[in-house]
């Protein structure tokens, strides 16, 4: 903690109310410097390199997999243009309400929008992209080894699982190493990780919705558009992409929190994670338990380990938020209930809701200030 000298003249904090900023003492930004928060300096030089090269990369494999994956799929589209825009104008729907759900549900504060983007883009193009190539080549190996029989019925479970987690999860380290403050824990990398999860789940939804029309002889593409999104979305939506991406990257904000150095027990943690979000897309592709019961029992399989390891990334952070919003709160004489009370947007509205009109923009900004210390703090916990 920090041992910064008190404020002089404190506000009264009587009805617990976060005090407005003073017009000294301002810091970086324009705004006032809480205890304990330092001016960040700017990235050495040595460091702008690999954040440099990362986005470089990004853009080329992005561009590269939206290439391939359109080139691929273009015909389809051509011959099949209205079943395509009624699978992109429902798919465009569920991205929408999908995205709003995984960024609202990060602890504390919605994730950047620029970089949440950026991990959506990433599913939709660069991951998608490298797994159609990855899965097309692995495809016909296991087929050569095994024979069709054994590739057409266990090629998907021995394929998918490795190459598309893998790539999905390149898009999670690309990001935190482009903005490392946009990937700085597990929960981060969790919400980063789904998002990546749900651009792939988007784009693969459209190629199976335009390869069963084909399947299905042609006779009523748009039926067969309404089938393959209700299975895909409305019955095994809860268990797809992004729940196993969620899990991987949760691996990836594991080890960015140790600044790429982790130690014997992160680094296990981290493997077992992404081996979790393996195992349960095989299990997912798997022919095991090939009737409507058993695809249930998948679903909510991959699922309840997204939420487990949802819940317990984010108990342990919100934890170490309350714990530095209490530690500010003593240094800047705000009752204890009130400081903590902004570890979630509920209680900062609460909060908010108690100041007079005219000082709420201040309150406002307080609030914000001391939240994002707070979540620097939290961020610097190597426990």
């Amino acid at each position: 903690m920090s041992q910064a000298h008190p404020e002089p003249r404190v506000p009264s904090t009587t009805g617990g109310q976060v005090p407005t900023p003073r017009e000294s003492g301002q810091g970086h930004e324009g705004t006032e410097r809480l205890p304990g928060q330092r001016t960040a300096p700017g990235p050495p030089r040595t460091q702008r390199l690999p954040s440099l090269v990362a986005m470089v990369l990004f853009a080329v494999l992005c561009l590269g997999g939206f290439g391939y994956t359109l080139l691929n799929f273009t015909g389809a589209i051509r011959v099949f243009t209205v079943e395509a825009v009624v699978s992109m104008v429902l798919l465009a729907g569920v991205g929408v309400l999908g995205f709003w759900i995984l960024r609202r549900i990060r602890p504390v504060r919605a994730p950047s929008l620029t970089f949440s983007l950026l991990a959506l883009v990433w599913g939709m193009t660069g991951a998608i992209g490298l797994a159609l190539v990855a899965n097309h080549q692995l495809m016909s190996a296991w087929s050569r080894a095994g024979g069709l029989e054994f590739g057409s019925t266990w090629g998907a479970a021995l394929t998918a699982p490795v190459n598309e987690e893998l790539f999905k999860v390149i898009g999670v380290v690309l990001i935190a190493v482009i903005a490392p403050r946009a990937v700085r824990g597990p929960v981060d990398g969790f919400i980063m990780g789904a998002l990546v999860g749900l651009g792939f789940q988007l784009v693969e939804d459209l190629t199976y919705a335009l390869n069963t029309i084909t399947m299905q002889g042609a006779t009523d593409g748009v039926a067969s558009v309404v089938q393959t999104l209700f299975l895909r979305v409305g019955l095994t939506g809860l268990g797809s992409h992004w729940a196993m991406s969620a899990v991987a990257g949760t691996a990836i904000g594991l080890l960015a929190a140790a600044a790429w150095r982790p130690g014997a027990r992160r680094g296990a943690g981290a493997l077992l994670l992404l081996l979790l979000a393996m195992g349960v897309h095989w299990f997912f592709d798997s022919p095991l338990m090939g009737n409507l019961l058993g695809v249930l029992v998948k679903t909510l399989t991959v699922f309840l380990a997204a939420v487990v390891v949802y819940f317990v990334a984010r108990h342990a952070y919100r934890g170490r938020v309350r714990q530095s919003l209490a530690e500010q709160g003593e240094e800047l004489g705000i009752r204890r209930s009130s400081a903590v009370a902004l570890a979630n947007r509920h209680g900062r509205r609460s909060e908010l809701g108690r100041v007079a009109h005219p000082e709420r923009p201040a309150v406002r900004a307080r609030q914000e200030q001391m939240v994002a210390a707070a979540e620097d703090r939290a961020s610097e916990y190597r426990g």
